[in-house]
Protein backbone atom coordinates (compact mmCIF):
# COMPACT_ATOMS: atom_id res chain seq x y z
CA UNK A 1 0.00 0.00 0.00
CA UNK A 2 3.15 2.09 0.79
CA UNK A 3 4.74 1.63 -2.28
CA UNK A 4 1.59 2.14 -4.17
CA UNK A 5 0.87 5.74 -2.63
CA UNK A 6 4.34 6.64 -3.32
CA UNK A 7 3.95 5.83 -6.86
CA UNK A 8 0.52 7.40 -6.96
CA UNK A 9 2.35 10.50 -5.35
CA UNK A 10 4.85 10.96 -7.96
CA UNK A 11 2.64 10.84 -10.69
CA UNK A 12 0.57 13.58 -9.14
CA UNK A 13 3.06 15.69 -8.62
CA UNK A 14 5.91 15.45 -10.36
CA UNK A 15 4.63 13.34 -13.96
CA UNK A 16 1.76 16.10 -14.34
CA UNK A 17 4.00 18.98 -12.84
CA UNK A 18 6.44 17.74 -16.31
CA UNK A 19 3.26 17.75 -18.38
CA UNK A 20 2.56 21.16 -17.76
CA UNK A 21 6.18 22.42 -17.88
CA UNK A 22 7.94 20.52 -20.06
CA UNK A 23 10.76 23.37 -21.18
CA UNK A 24 11.46 23.75 -17.88
CA UNK A 25 12.07 20.39 -17.08
CA UNK A 26 14.13 19.63 -19.67
CA UNK A 27 16.54 22.61 -19.10
CA UNK A 28 16.45 21.11 -15.31
CA UNK A 29 17.49 17.47 -16.57
CA UNK A 30 20.00 19.05 -19.19
CA UNK A 31 21.51 20.32 -16.24
CA UNK A 32 22.24 17.68 -14.12
CA UNK A 33 23.35 15.65 -16.85
CA UNK A 34 25.66 18.47 -17.72
CA UNK A 35 26.64 18.47 -13.95
CA UNK A 36 27.43 14.87 -14.01
CA UNK A 37 29.13 14.99 -17.07
CA UNK A 38 31.59 17.98 -16.35
CA UNK A 39 32.10 16.37 -12.79
CA UNK A 40 32.93 12.92 -14.44
CA UNK A 41 35.17 13.93 -17.22
CA UNK A 42 37.07 16.22 -13.88
CA UNK A 43 37.63 13.12 -11.73
CA UNK A 44 38.96 10.93 -15.15
CA UNK A 45 41.16 13.82 -15.90
CA UNK A 46 42.52 14.00 -12.73
CA UNK A 47 42.70 10.12 -12.36
CA UNK A 48 44.49 9.92 -15.64
CA UNK A 49 47.15 12.15 -14.67
CA UNK A 50 48.14 10.93 -11.50
CA UNK A 51 48.50 7.49 -13.01
CA UNK A 52 50.77 9.07 -16.03
CA UNK A 53 52.95 10.41 -13.05
CA UNK A 54 52.89 7.19 -11.41
CA UNK A 55 54.15 5.27 -14.05
CA UNK A 56 56.59 8.33 -15.14
CA UNK A 57 57.66 7.81 -11.82
CA UNK A 58 57.80 4.11 -12.07
CA UNK A 59 60.08 4.39 -14.83
CA UNK A 60 62.37 6.49 -13.62
CA UNK A 61 63.00 4.84 -10.35
CA UNK A 62 63.62 1.40 -12.32
CA UNK A 63 64.85 -1.79 -10.91
CA UNK A 64 66.21 -0.05 -7.63
CA UNK A 65 66.46 -1.50 -4.57
CA UNK A 66 66.95 1.69 -2.11
CA UNK A 67 67.70 5.29 -3.40
CA UNK A 68 70.14 7.64 -1.33
CA UNK A 69 68.27 11.05 -1.19
CA UNK A 70 68.83 14.61 0.60
CA UNK A 71 65.47 16.08 1.15
CA UNK A 72 65.67 19.41 -0.09
CA UNK A 73 68.94 19.45 -1.79
CA UNK A 74 71.63 17.42 -3.69
CA UNK A 75 73.76 14.13 -2.97
CA UNK A 76 77.54 14.23 -2.79
CA UNK A 77 78.70 12.51 -6.28
CA UNK A 78 81.52 10.83 -3.98
CA UNK A 79 79.12 8.94 -2.51
CA UNK A 80 79.17 6.60 -5.20
CA UNK A 81 82.60 4.73 -4.49
CA UNK A 82 81.80 4.25 -1.09
CA UNK A 83 78.86 2.74 -1.82
CA UNK A 84 80.30 0.81 -3.84
CA UNK A 85 83.11 -0.57 -1.18
CA UNK A 86 80.17 -1.93 0.35
CA UNK A 87 79.93 -5.45 0.69
CA UNK A 88 76.23 -5.92 0.49
CA UNK A 89 76.28 -3.25 -2.50
CA UNK A 90 75.87 -4.82 -6.32
CA UNK A 91 75.52 -1.87 -8.12
CA UNK A 92 74.78 1.67 -8.07
CA UNK A 93 73.65 4.69 -10.72
CA UNK A 94 73.89 8.22 -9.96
CA UNK A 95 71.19 10.20 -11.76
CA UNK A 96 69.80 13.79 -12.35
CA UNK A 97 67.10 15.39 -14.13
CA UNK A 98 65.11 18.51 -14.64
CA UNK A 99 62.93 20.32 -17.06
CA UNK A 100 64.55 22.69 -19.91
CA UNK A 101 62.95 23.79 -22.76
CA UNK A 102 64.02 25.02 -26.55
CA UNK A 103 65.68 28.44 -26.88
CA UNK A 104 62.88 28.85 -29.31
CA UNK A 105 59.76 31.32 -29.13
CA UNK A 106 56.76 29.53 -26.93
CA UNK A 107 58.55 25.75 -26.61
CA UNK A 108 56.90 23.26 -24.25
CA UNK A 109 59.30 21.99 -21.97
CA UNK A 110 60.76 18.55 -21.47
CA UNK A 111 62.29 16.65 -19.38
CA UNK A 112 66.39 16.10 -19.28
CA UNK A 113 68.00 13.20 -17.69
CA UNK A 114 71.50 13.01 -16.57
CA UNK A 115 72.78 9.56 -16.18
CA UNK A 116 76.11 6.74 -16.63
CA UNK A 117 75.03 5.06 -19.85
CA UNK A 118 77.18 2.21 -18.47
CA UNK A 119 76.35 2.05 -14.66
CA UNK A 120 72.67 2.79 -15.41
CA UNK A 121 71.78 -0.25 -17.74
CA UNK A 122 70.87 -2.62 -14.86
CA UNK A 123 68.42 0.28 -13.26
CA UNK A 124 66.52 1.54 -16.55
CA UNK A 125 65.53 0.28 -19.86
CA UNK A 126 66.42 2.46 -23.22
CA UNK A 127 67.01 1.59 -26.70
CA UNK A 128 68.09 3.46 -29.90
CA UNK A 129 65.78 2.96 -32.67
CA UNK A 130 68.35 2.10 -34.86
CA UNK A 131 69.78 -0.86 -33.12
CA UNK A 132 73.01 -1.09 -35.74
CA UNK A 133 74.24 2.35 -34.23
CA UNK A 134 73.27 1.51 -30.38
CA UNK A 135 76.36 1.44 -29.15
CA UNK A 136 78.39 4.15 -31.63
CA UNK A 137 75.07 6.24 -29.95
CA UNK A 138 75.90 6.25 -26.35
CA UNK A 139 79.22 5.89 -26.42
CA UNK A 140 78.83 9.37 -28.80
CA UNK A 141 77.02 10.94 -26.25
CA UNK A 142 79.67 9.76 -23.33
CA UNK A 143 82.95 10.80 -25.27
CA UNK A 144 81.30 14.27 -27.25
CA UNK A 145 80.31 16.73 -24.69
CA UNK A 146 76.43 18.37 -25.07
CA UNK A 147 75.06 15.14 -26.85
CA UNK A 148 71.31 14.06 -26.56
CA UNK A 149 69.74 10.91 -27.22
CA UNK A 150 65.96 11.85 -27.61
CA UNK A 151 62.06 10.76 -27.03
CA UNK A 152 60.45 9.68 -30.48
CA UNK A 153 57.54 12.13 -29.39
CA UNK A 154 60.14 14.96 -28.56
CA UNK A 155 61.82 14.32 -32.23
CA UNK A 156 58.46 14.67 -33.95
CA UNK A 157 57.52 17.59 -31.81
CA UNK A 158 60.93 19.63 -32.29
CA UNK A 159 61.46 18.23 -36.15
CA UNK A 160 64.91 16.70 -35.29
CA UNK A 161 66.96 13.60 -36.51
CA UNK A 162 70.31 12.38 -35.75
CA UNK A 163 73.53 15.34 -35.91
CA UNK A 164 70.89 18.15 -36.17
CA UNK A 165 71.10 20.42 -33.26
CA UNK A 166 68.72 21.53 -30.56
CA UNK A 167 69.73 25.38 -28.63
CA UNK A 168 68.22 24.32 -24.99
CA UNK A 169 67.62 27.46 -22.38
CA UNK A 170 68.30 26.60 -18.73
CA UNK A 171 68.29 29.10 -15.88
CA UNK A 172 68.81 32.14 -18.28
CA UNK A 173 71.69 30.80 -20.32
CA UNK A 174 71.46 28.91 -24.03
CA UNK A 175 73.53 26.12 -25.07
CA UNK A 176 73.81 24.15 -28.50
CA UNK A 177 73.39 19.97 -28.10
CA UNK A 178 73.42 17.73 -30.89
CA UNK A 179 71.13 14.83 -31.54
CA UNK A 180 72.88 11.78 -31.39
CA UNK A 181 70.05 9.25 -31.76
CA UNK A 182 66.31 8.80 -31.01
CA UNK A 183 64.77 6.45 -28.30
CA UNK A 184 62.15 3.47 -29.23
CA UNK A 185 58.99 4.29 -27.17
CA UNK A 186 59.81 2.29 -24.51
CA UNK A 187 61.20 2.41 -21.04
CA UNK A 188 62.95 5.84 -20.26
CA UNK A 189 61.09 6.78 -23.60
CA UNK A 190 57.56 6.58 -22.24
CA UNK A 191 58.60 9.01 -19.23
CA UNK A 192 56.28 12.39 -19.75
CA UNK A 193 54.69 11.08 -23.20
CA UNK A 194 58.30 10.52 -24.73
CA UNK A 195 58.91 14.38 -24.35
CA UNK A 196 62.55 13.55 -22.78
CA UNK A 197 66.28 13.75 -23.29
CA UNK A 198 68.93 11.73 -21.78
CA UNK A 199 72.55 13.14 -21.95
CA UNK A 200 76.12 12.15 -20.33
CA UNK A 201 75.67 13.00 -16.06
CA UNK A 202 79.26 14.97 -17.06
CA UNK A 203 77.76 17.55 -19.33
CA UNK A 204 74.21 17.47 -17.28
CA UNK A 205 76.16 18.73 -14.26
CA UNK A 206 78.36 21.37 -16.82
CA UNK A 207 75.64 22.51 -18.12
CA UNK A 208 73.86 23.15 -14.65
CA UNK A 209 76.70 23.80 -12.80
CA UNK A 210 75.98 21.08 -10.33
CA UNK A 211 79.50 19.91 -10.37
CA UNK A 212 80.01 17.17 -8.11
CA UNK A 213 76.13 16.93 -7.21
CA UNK A 214 73.57 14.41 -8.23
CA UNK A 215 69.66 14.38 -7.45
CA UNK A 216 69.62 11.01 -6.48
CA UNK A 217 72.03 7.55 -6.15
CA UNK A 218 69.62 4.39 -7.07
CA UNK A 219 71.12 1.10 -5.43
CA UNK A 220 71.00 -2.38 -6.16
CA UNK A 221 71.87 -5.13 -3.40
CA UNK A 222 73.66 -8.81 -3.85
CA UNK A 223 71.42 -11.61 -3.91
CA UNK A 224 70.37 -12.74 -0.01
CA UNK A 225 71.00 -9.41 1.49
CA UNK A 226 69.00 -8.79 4.27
Amino acid sequence: RHIAFFFRFFVWFSLRNMRKHPVRALTVLVGIALGAAVFTSVRLSIHASLDSFTRSMAVIAGRADRVVLRPGGHVPEGLVPLLLRQSSVERVSPLLTTYIRPASKDADPFLLIGFDPILDRFFRDWQIEDSSSQRASWLKMVKDPYTLIIGRSLALKLKRKPNDVITIEHARQNSDFRVVGTLLPEGLALVEGGLVALTDIATFQEFTHLYGLVDRIDVAFKPNTS
